[in-house]
Protein backbone atom coordinates (compact mmCIF):
# COMPACT_ATOMS: atom_id res chain seq x y z
CA UNK A 1 0.00 0.00 0.00
CA UNK A 2 1.25 3.51 -0.65
CA UNK A 3 2.82 5.58 2.13
CA UNK A 4 0.01 8.12 2.06
CA UNK A 5 -2.74 5.52 2.34
CA UNK A 6 -1.01 3.63 5.15
CA UNK A 7 -1.23 6.56 7.52
CA UNK A 8 2.50 7.27 7.49
CA UNK A 9 2.08 10.62 5.80
CA UNK A 10 3.47 12.42 8.87
CA UNK A 11 6.95 11.61 7.56
CA UNK A 12 6.27 13.66 4.43
CA UNK A 13 6.87 17.42 4.31
CA UNK A 14 3.72 19.45 3.87
CA UNK A 15 3.82 20.88 0.36
CA UNK A 16 5.90 18.06 -1.14
CA UNK A 17 4.30 15.28 -3.21
CA UNK A 18 6.05 11.93 -2.47
CA UNK A 19 8.43 10.76 -5.18
CA UNK A 20 7.00 7.23 -5.12
CA UNK A 21 3.55 6.41 -6.42
CA UNK A 22 2.80 9.91 -7.69
CA UNK A 23 0.08 8.60 -9.96
CA UNK A 24 -1.67 6.71 -7.16
CA UNK A 25 -5.07 8.34 -6.46
CA UNK A 26 -4.63 7.42 -2.81
CA UNK A 27 -1.32 9.28 -2.60
CA UNK A 28 -2.75 12.25 -4.48
CA UNK A 29 -5.71 12.49 -2.15
CA UNK A 30 -3.46 12.10 0.89
CA UNK A 31 -1.25 14.90 -0.45
CA UNK A 32 -4.24 17.22 -0.88
CA UNK A 33 -5.44 16.33 2.61
CA UNK A 34 -2.06 17.25 4.10
CA UNK A 35 -2.13 20.53 2.19
CA UNK A 36 -5.52 21.40 3.67
CA UNK A 37 -4.47 20.36 7.16
CA UNK A 38 -1.32 22.47 6.89
CA UNK A 39 -3.45 25.58 6.45
CA UNK A 40 -5.52 24.95 9.58
CA UNK A 41 -3.94 26.49 12.68
CA UNK A 42 -5.18 25.36 16.09
CA UNK A 43 -2.45 26.03 18.68
CA UNK A 44 1.01 27.58 18.62
CA UNK A 45 3.71 29.12 20.83
CA UNK A 46 4.73 32.76 20.60
CA UNK A 47 6.83 35.42 22.30
CA UNK A 48 4.96 38.39 23.76
CA UNK A 49 6.52 41.58 22.34
CA UNK A 50 4.07 44.14 23.76
CA UNK A 51 1.37 44.22 26.45
CA UNK A 52 -1.51 46.70 26.52
CA UNK A 53 -3.63 47.52 29.62
CA UNK A 54 -1.65 45.09 31.77
CA UNK A 55 -3.38 44.40 35.12
CA UNK A 56 -5.95 47.13 34.40
CA UNK A 57 -9.19 47.03 36.38
CA UNK A 58 -11.21 48.70 33.60
CA UNK A 59 -9.65 47.91 30.20
CA UNK A 60 -9.20 44.45 28.64
CA UNK A 61 -5.60 43.31 28.35
CA UNK A 62 -4.23 42.49 24.88
CA UNK A 63 -0.80 41.42 23.68
CA UNK A 64 1.21 41.69 20.47
CA UNK A 65 3.03 38.45 19.72
CA UNK A 66 5.52 36.83 17.35
CA UNK A 67 5.34 33.04 16.83
CA UNK A 68 8.52 31.30 17.99
CA UNK A 69 8.59 28.91 15.02
CA UNK A 70 9.65 30.36 11.68
CA UNK A 71 7.80 29.68 8.45
CA UNK A 72 9.77 27.13 6.38
CA UNK A 73 9.22 26.46 2.66
CA UNK A 74 9.71 23.21 0.79
CA UNK A 75 13.43 23.94 0.36
CA UNK A 76 13.94 24.40 4.09
CA UNK A 77 14.37 28.16 3.86
CA UNK A 78 13.06 29.98 6.95
CA UNK A 79 11.24 33.28 7.14
CA UNK A 80 10.71 35.04 10.46
CA UNK A 81 6.97 35.31 11.18
CA UNK A 82 5.22 38.67 11.36
CA UNK A 83 3.92 40.23 14.58
CA UNK A 84 0.26 39.55 15.38
CA UNK A 85 -1.41 42.51 17.06
CA UNK A 86 -4.18 42.87 19.65
CA UNK A 87 -4.50 39.27 20.83
CA UNK A 88 -7.03 39.11 23.72
CA UNK A 89 -5.88 37.85 27.14
CA UNK A 90 -8.48 35.90 29.16
CA UNK A 91 -8.52 36.04 32.97
CA UNK A 92 -9.79 33.69 35.65
CA UNK A 93 -13.05 35.58 36.11
CA UNK A 94 -16.64 34.91 37.10
CA UNK A 95 -19.08 37.82 37.18
CA UNK A 96 -17.45 40.68 39.08
CA UNK A 97 -14.79 38.47 40.71
CA UNK A 98 -11.41 38.08 39.03
CA UNK A 99 -7.79 37.03 39.59
CA UNK A 100 -5.50 39.48 37.79
CA UNK A 101 -2.03 38.39 36.67
CA UNK A 102 -1.60 39.43 33.04
CA UNK A 103 1.50 38.33 31.08
CA UNK A 104 4.70 40.36 30.66
CA UNK A 105 6.76 41.36 27.66
CA UNK A 106 9.23 38.55 26.97
CA UNK A 107 6.97 35.76 28.19
CA UNK A 108 6.64 32.76 25.90
CA UNK A 109 3.07 31.56 25.85
CA UNK A 110 0.67 29.07 24.36
CA UNK A 111 -2.09 30.43 22.11
CA UNK A 112 -5.27 28.89 20.76
CA UNK A 113 -6.86 29.84 17.45
CA UNK A 114 -10.55 30.62 17.02
CA UNK A 115 -12.15 29.03 13.95
CA UNK A 116 -13.73 32.32 12.79
CA UNK A 117 -12.70 35.99 12.57
CA UNK A 118 -13.58 37.32 16.03
CA UNK A 119 -12.27 40.88 15.47
CA UNK A 120 -15.76 42.43 15.23
CA UNK A 121 -16.90 40.77 18.46
CA UNK A 122 -13.71 41.83 20.24
CA UNK A 123 -14.15 45.44 19.06
CA UNK A 124 -17.73 45.51 20.39
CA UNK A 125 -16.77 44.26 23.88
CA UNK A 126 -17.71 40.70 22.86
CA UNK A 127 -21.31 41.41 21.88
CA UNK A 128 -23.02 38.97 19.49
CA UNK A 129 -22.64 39.70 15.79
CA UNK A 130 -21.26 38.56 12.45
CA UNK A 131 -17.63 37.51 11.84
CA UNK A 132 -15.29 40.32 10.85
CA UNK A 133 -14.40 38.53 7.60
CA UNK A 134 -14.55 35.13 5.90
CA UNK A 135 -11.14 34.00 7.16
CA UNK A 136 -11.04 30.78 9.16
CA UNK A 137 -8.52 29.21 11.56
CA UNK A 138 -5.76 31.79 11.02
CA UNK A 139 -3.11 33.09 13.42
CA UNK A 140 -4.78 36.51 13.31
CA UNK A 141 -7.63 35.00 15.36
CA UNK A 142 -5.43 33.81 18.21
CA UNK A 143 -6.29 34.10 21.90
CA UNK A 144 -3.85 33.90 24.81
CA UNK A 145 -4.02 30.60 26.71
CA UNK A 146 -1.16 30.35 29.21
CA UNK A 147 2.48 31.29 29.78
CA UNK A 148 5.01 28.52 29.11
CA UNK A 149 7.45 28.12 32.07
CA UNK A 150 11.14 28.47 31.19
CA UNK A 151 14.30 27.65 33.13
CA UNK A 152 15.74 30.99 32.01
CA UNK A 153 12.87 32.88 33.67
CA UNK A 154 13.43 33.01 37.45
CA UNK A 155 10.34 32.80 39.67
CA UNK A 156 10.46 35.40 42.47
CA UNK A 157 6.88 35.35 43.76
CA UNK A 158 4.26 32.65 43.61
CA UNK A 159 1.21 30.87 44.99
CA UNK A 160 1.99 27.17 45.37
CA UNK A 161 -0.41 24.43 46.44
CA UNK A 162 0.87 20.96 47.38
CA UNK A 163 0.29 18.16 49.88
CA UNK A 164 1.48 20.41 52.74
CA UNK A 165 -0.97 23.25 52.08
CA UNK A 166 -0.79 26.65 50.40
CA UNK A 167 2.44 28.65 50.21
CA UNK A 168 2.43 32.30 49.09
CA UNK A 169 5.67 34.21 48.58
CA UNK A 170 6.11 37.84 47.54
CA UNK A 171 9.25 38.96 45.68
CA UNK A 172 10.42 41.17 48.61
CA UNK A 173 10.45 38.22 51.01
CA UNK A 174 7.00 38.40 52.63
CA UNK A 175 5.45 34.95 53.09
CA UNK A 176 2.13 33.36 54.00
CA UNK A 177 2.06 29.61 54.60
CA UNK A 178 -1.18 27.75 55.36
CA UNK A 179 -0.74 24.24 56.77
CA UNK A 180 -2.61 21.91 59.13
CA UNK A 181 -0.87 23.65 62.06
CA UNK A 182 -2.16 27.12 61.21
CA UNK A 183 -1.43 30.17 59.12
CA UNK A 184 2.11 31.56 59.25
CA UNK A 185 2.47 35.20 58.17
CA UNK A 186 6.12 36.32 58.22
CA UNK A 187 6.69 34.18 61.34
CA UNK A 188 3.48 35.05 63.20
CA UNK A 189 1.39 31.88 63.54
CA UNK A 190 -2.40 31.81 63.82
CA UNK A 191 -3.45 28.28 64.76
CA UNK A 192 -6.84 26.70 64.01
CA UNK A 193 -8.08 27.54 67.55
CA UNK A 194 -7.35 31.26 67.16
CA UNK A 195 -4.16 31.36 69.24
CA UNK A 196 -1.44 33.72 68.04
CA UNK A 197 2.31 33.32 68.53
CA UNK A 198 4.94 35.63 67.12
CA UNK A 199 8.73 35.92 67.37
CA UNK A 200 8.50 39.72 67.25
CA UNK A 201 6.72 42.42 69.26
CA UNK A 202 3.06 43.33 68.80
CA UNK A 203 2.16 47.04 68.81
CA UNK A 204 -1.30 48.61 69.02
CA UNK A 205 -1.98 52.20 68.00
CA UNK A 206 1.51 52.64 66.59
CA UNK A 207 2.44 56.29 66.10
CA UNK A 208 -0.37 57.58 68.34
CA UNK A 209 -0.31 59.01 71.85
CA UNK A 210 -1.70 55.77 73.33
CA UNK A 211 0.65 53.37 71.54
CA UNK A 212 0.99 50.10 73.45
CA UNK A 213 3.61 47.38 73.00
CA UNK A 214 2.65 43.87 74.09
CA UNK A 215 6.17 43.10 75.34
CA UNK A 216 6.99 46.40 77.02
CA UNK A 217 3.69 47.80 78.29
CA UNK A 218 3.14 48.51 82.01
CA UNK A 219 0.05 48.21 84.21
CA UNK A 220 -0.20 51.55 85.98
CA UNK A 221 2.91 52.16 88.12
CA UNK A 222 3.47 48.52 88.95
CA UNK A 223 5.74 47.79 86.01
CA UNK A 224 5.35 44.96 83.51
CA UNK A 225 2.96 42.18 84.54
CA UNK A 226 4.22 38.96 86.11
CA UNK A 227 4.21 36.15 83.57
CA UNK A 228 1.25 33.85 84.15
CA UNK A 229 -0.88 36.47 85.92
Amino acid sequence: MSAGASGNGDSQNVGQLPLTGQNSPLNQHAFLHRQIQGEQRTHFAAEIVAVHNRNSMTKPCTVDIRPVLSDVDGLGQAQKPDVIYGVPVPRNQSGDSVIINDPNVGDRAHFSVFDRDHSSAQASDWKSGNPGSFRRSTLSDAVFHAVLPREAQEVKQYVRMDENGVDIRQRDGHTIAMTKDGVNINGAVFDKDGNITTPGNMTAGKGTADQVDLQGHAHGTSGPPTPGT
